[in-house]
């Protein structure tokens, strides 16, 4: 298997490490109270993450150019799982809003789910939404996404963050006590670096441009200050205090 030293770099060292982290730190959430609900939902969304850069490590390793499907349905599950860690999200931080709106109800939650997962599995039939060249040599090429793939993938996340960002916005004015909006400021900051990941992927695979690529790799570690933003300020004493 022959693969570049930036991808190399990015994807067997840095996903690593991401992966790593996002998996400890949402066993620590879970671990804490496992049937509340809050804590449930902040912890798929970290497993949906660390599941989609599970796939992204299986279809980087494979090298055979007869195999360049099955490297497209990965990488195409990979922005499935990123989208319904996006859906898990919301969802906490519409229960972290209201704990007694309809949302608390399971039918509501179950049916939320549901509806978002199927616009997820819209990717899945796209026309040529993804690219991907596997060299004779078996150097892997990065994925490629057309304007239809790049531009349903931008709506949904667009609209999940627009949601998300007013959501927490009214929490923060509600918080008359400093200390309070502090923490729900940190919160803020920490989703935005998470959204950041979220459109650095999508421009980087649509616009293919080697430099934007090689910034965004270097800057993997906004989402592990984004998780670390979000676990210390409302993941560690959700009850307490929201």
């Amino acid at each position: 298997m022959a693969v570049p030293l930036w991808r190399f770099i990015l994807v067997y060292i840095l996903y690593v490490i991401i992966c790593v982290f996002f998996a400890f730190i949402g066993y620590k959430i879970l671990k804490r109270d496992i049937r509340d609900r809050l804590n449930q939902f902040l912890f798929l969304f970290h497993l949906s993450l660390v599941f989609a850069l599970i796939t992204t490590f299986i279809y980087v390793s494979i090298s055979n150019p007869s195999l360049e499907y099955i490297v497209i349905i990965l990488h195409i599950l990979t922005i499935y799982l990123i989208t319904i860690a996006g859906c898990f999200l919301l969802l906490f931080i519409i229960l972290l809003y209201n704990s007694e709106n309809k949302f608390t109800s399971n039918k509501y939650q179950v049916v939320f789910i549901i509806l978002y997962s199927i616009f997820g599995l819209g990717f899945f039939f796209i026309p040529n939404g993804v690219n991907v060249e596997i060299l004779p040599g078996g150097t892997q090429l990065y994925p490629v996404w057309n304007l239809p793939f790049f531009l349903y993938y931008l709506t949904m996340l667009t609209t999940n963050m627009t949601v998300a960002l007013i959501i927490c916005i009214k929490i923060y004015k509600r918080f008359k006590i400093k200390a309070l909006a502090k923490r729900m400021k940190r919160f803020l900051l920490g989703i935005c670096c998470i959204y950041y990941m979220g459109f650095g992927v999508g421009f980087t695979n649509f616009l293919n441009i080697t430099l934007l690529r090689n910034i965004f790799i270097f800057t993997q570690a906004v989402p592990i200050i984004g998780v670390i933003l979000i676990y210390y300020s409302v993941g560690t004493s959700l009850k307490k205090q929201y």
